[in-house]
């Protein structure tokens, strides 16, 4: 067997700005031609093991367009000769497992995250789904039809629609401009023995990568992969002729109306691949025009002028070809005034360098991008495969960020004078349909798991510290009592405004002093507010950690909202409010909601009413922040390498200027009990449909829960009874599935799934059928083991995040379990018994009362 071990390539961190090091990844290639690469990391117990396939859809000759690949990644788990359908999976999640693939331009992956225990089990399954898959005819004909589906579901998403214009716009030649999904006329003539044929020949060995990253040796995996891959033998394969995309010389533009109620434009430029000299400066670009709160682009066309509600720059280069453009979101009608600021702005920087601090604010940006990439195994096993791909690099993405932060004003200058000519620019834009659609009432060596400490500040006040020390990063965050119960009646949606006014501006630094400010540390922030809560949230590099908190605790004491600020994120909220209407789901929740909670908060949601949101004055976001949301009630979490001796004065001091919150910011209102089976049905102009089916349950603080978890996990994975039944058998719908409301005073668990139209009466009856056969009979024992495994393992993959932790532990203390609840969650199911699922089944399944709620073209 032939070997060929690579040492780690060790990259020196600057004093300020900590790289992290590039870490130690060993390649062997068998005889066959297989590849397998393994870094070695033992911060968590945990695995992510990854098959990558270097072909995708541009690698489909004589079928390009027609989606070969994706239906491929689709069909890979459908059977071998010693596994039926659905096996493979199930094995999969038995061992803890969690299984999903995707496809792109240049490649298709398969990868599973599960116990480190467990890996070389999920490995041999994995192996056997990639190398000997069957394709069976009679699960061909199911995919077929649900990937027809899936058509269907991008054909309703504005977002997925602009981006397949910018590829088809900007590409003429490249495949790039061939949609990976492909176009439906061209997949229907595909039949089963193409697709035998396709991967007989492109999943050869020899074009086959094997990546590991996590709690296991790497001798461990190389004898285990020879065992199981080496027998293989290399198999012919056609080199595939790509073409080079020509120079563009002339301006390209292209508008489509479609059903939405906000315009879609994006601005795109041709630029070189990821080995072209301009792709740093030209990444870097990115991040200053349109990478942040404190970007060029969203200071001024969103934040002052109010041309844009959201707006990104991006620089996309694989291997050849690739673009360098702007996105946009905005108000039909403002378009025209829109593309002429980007465009004044872009000229900017082709007059003018950047100044060193906005560069180095933006170098900032990218290293902790690239520091978040590295928080999971999986996110370090995709950077190796990326880097592996495209240069036969492991460390490449090491290299390449090390190459950023090298990156000068005068080549961003340069570059962006070389990049943004006006006859190589497209313009693509989507905007309503001029005429509106009417609609009616969506065995290794590890460290322990990670537990917080809880540190009293004070006679109430509370602060959370987990250490994390793999990272230069540092996480601040404070958890809020807001959400929905806490908003004075008429002012739905106050509790979002006014957790992300916190952002927007103190008394010593307006908001684009502050989004600047906190960018120049490398630093990311962000606000929300969700039905039981309200959050703020900062991440910076560790060494900044004092400038950090100082920002962070002058948003939490000296917040002074302003006027100007209030319009800007009043504007804000109704675009996402009037974004939900392209989301057949959204829409179904709120008939949930509307349903089942009549009168009470919970039939609202956390982004308002367009009614609601005008109503709101900044006396009423003054008073809601003072009396809710900035009080001494508040968790305040602090995640990473910075000891609580260096910080915690501070905190208390912060925490100690904060007032006692006002415990009843409207009147009580009891739950609504519901008396009967309600049916609620919206038209919407879609070409799917979507069910759900809720059932009233109870608050998240109840025991019932750990039992309702379990049911949940149990029914929403890939071999779950209602994805086999309603997805592969019937072949009726192309996503199913469950999930929870979790409220404070009440809660619902619902089924969901999307559909054909046509499909709609034979779908809900069969859905209901399967929910009664639930109720009656409960989980099996392998449904309740496997599910059981499932948040097990889950468990597991969450030590890769200490702040996430942090973070759940900090909700579960403000919700009145404890901080430490996750370690009785954790107990509770490693201890309950599938007679007390199946009890808890029957009796919220079992109900006569329950909400339908369907949306629908007809």
């Amino acid at each position: 067997m032939a070997s060929d071990s690579h040492a780690g390539l060790q990259v020196k961190a600057n004093a300020d700005r900590p790289f992290p090091p590039a870490p130690t990844v060993e390649l062997r290639q068998l005889q066959n031609g297989l590849h397998v690469l393994v870094q070695p990391d033992f911060t968590a117990p945990v695995v992510s093991i990854q098959f990558w396939c270097a072909t995708g859809s541009i690698h489909e000759t004589p079928w390009l367009g027609g989606g070969l690949s994706h239906l491929l990644e689709h069909l890979m788990f459908k059977g071998t000769p010693t596994r039926g359908n659905s096996q493979l999976a199930q094995q999969i999640q038995d061992l803890g497992g969690h299984l999903n693939a995707y496809t792109s331009f240049d490649r298709t992956v398969y990868h599973v995250d599960l116990p480190s225990d467990n890996a070389l089990a999920a490995l041999e399954i994995l192996g056997d789904a990639v190398f000997n898959s069957t394709i069976p005819a009679e699960e061909y004909a199911r995919e077929m039809e649900v990937i027809r589906r899936e058509f269907a579901m991008g054909r309703d998403n504005p977002d997925s629609e602009l981006g397949k214009l910018i590829f088809e716009t900007a590409f003429t030649r490249h495949p790039y401009r061939l949609p990976v999904i492909g176009y439906l006329d061209l997949f229907n003539q595909i039949k089963r023995n193409d697709v035998l044929a396709y991967y007989r020949e492109r999943y050869a060995p020899q074009n086959l990568t094997l990546i590991v990253c996590g709690a296991i040796a790497p001798e461990i995996i190389f004898n285990r992969a020879t065992e199981l891959f080496e027998k293989i033998p290399r198999r012919p394969m056609a080199d595939i002729y790509i073409p080079k995309e020509p120079m563009q010389h002339h301006r390209r533009e292209f508008r489509r109306e479609f059903p939405t109620q906000l315009s879609r434009v994006a601005l795109v430029w041709p630029i070189g691949g990821i080995e072209h000299a301009d792709t740093p400066a030209l990444d870097i670009l990115a991040t200053l025009a349109g990478g942040g709160r404190s970007s060029r682009l969203n200071q001024i066309c969103v934040e002052k002028l109010g041309l844009a509600e959201q707006i990104e720059a991006f620089a996309y280069a694989p291997a050849d070809h690739g673009l360098w453009g702007i996105e946009a979101r905005c108000t039909p009608g403002k378009e025209e005034e829109l593309i002429t600021e980007i465009k004044r702005q872009i000229h900017e920087f082709q007059q003018t360098a950047p100044q060193l601090t906005e560069l180095d604010r933006a170098k900032r940006q990218s290293l902790l991008h690239q520091v978040h990439s590295q928080k999971t195994m999986s996110g370090k096993a995709s950077s190796l495969g990326r880097g592996w791909i495209f240069q036969r690099d492991p460390h490449f993405s090491v290299r390449y960020h090390e190459r950023l932060q090298t990156v000068t004003p005068e080549e961003i200058l340069v570059a962006a004078r070389r990049c943004f000519h006006a006859d190589r620019e497209n313009l693509i834009s989507l905007v309503p349909k001029t005429e509106k659609a009417t609609s009616t009432a969506a065995s290794s060596q590890v460290h322990g798991r990670p537990v917080p400490q809880l540190i009293s500040v004070g006679d109430a006040s509370r602060v959370l510290y987990m250490p994390q020390h793999t990272l230069p990063l540092l996480s601040l965050r404070a958890v809020l009592p807001g959400g929905l119960m806490t908003e004075p009646t008429g002012k739905d949606g106050l509790s979002r405004l006014a957790a992300n006014l916190l952002i927007k501006g103190t008394r010593h630094r307006n908001a684009e002093k502050l989004a600047s400010d906190v960018e120049q540390l490398g630093g990311a922030l962000h606000a929300d507010a969700g039905n039981n809560s309200a959050a703020l949230l900062l991440e910076l590099l560790s060494p900044d950690w004092k400038a950090g908190l100082d920002l962070f605790f002058e948003m939490l004491t000296e917040t002074v909202p302003t006027e100007t600020e209030l319009q800007t994120e009043k504007r804000k909220q109704l675009s996402l409010l009037q974004a939900e209407h392209d989301y057949p789901m959204a829409a179904a929740r709120d008939l949930i909601r509307e349903a089942l909670y009549p009168g009470h908060p919970y039939g609202g949601k956390n982004l308002g009413t367009e009614q609601s949101i005008e109503s709101i004055t900044l006396k009423d976001v003054l008073s809601y922040q003072t009396s809710q949301l900035l009080t001494r009630e508040m968790i305040f979490t602090v995640t990473g390498p910075t000891a609580p001796a260096e910080w915690l004065d501070l905190a208390a001091g912060a925490i100690a200027s904060l007032t006692p919150r006002d415990a009843n910011p409207r009147k009580k209102i009891a739950v609504p009990v519901l008396s009967e089976i309600i049916r609620k049905e919206k038209i919407v102009p879609k070409e799917q449909a979507v069910i759900h089916v809720a059932f009233p349950t109870v608050p998240v603080t109840h025991p019932d829960q750990i039992a309702l978890a379990i049911l949940d996990e149990a029914l929403s994975d890939l071999g779950s009874r209602l994805f086999i039944r309603i997805r592969e058998e019937l072949g009726l719908a192309y996503f199913v599935g469950t999930s929870q409301f979790l409220g404070l005073e009440a809660g619902h668990f619902f089924f969901y799934l999307g559909t054909d139209p046509v499909k709609r009466q034979e779908i809900e009856t069969e859905l209901l059928k399967e929910i009664a056969v639930i109720a009656q009979k409960g989980l099996t024992s392998e449904e309740f083991a496997r599910a059981r495994a499932k948040m097990q393992s889950q468990d597991k993959l969450e030590q890769q995040n200490p702040s996430q932790i942090a973070y759940a532990s900090s909700l579960d203390e403000l919700f009145g379990l404890g901080y430490a609840y996750g370690d009785t969650r954790r107990s509770r199911i490693a201890s309950i018994t599938l007679d007390e699922v199946n009890a808890i089944a029957r009796k919220y399944f079992s109900s006569p009362r329950y909400v339908i709620a369907t949306v629908s073209p007809k």
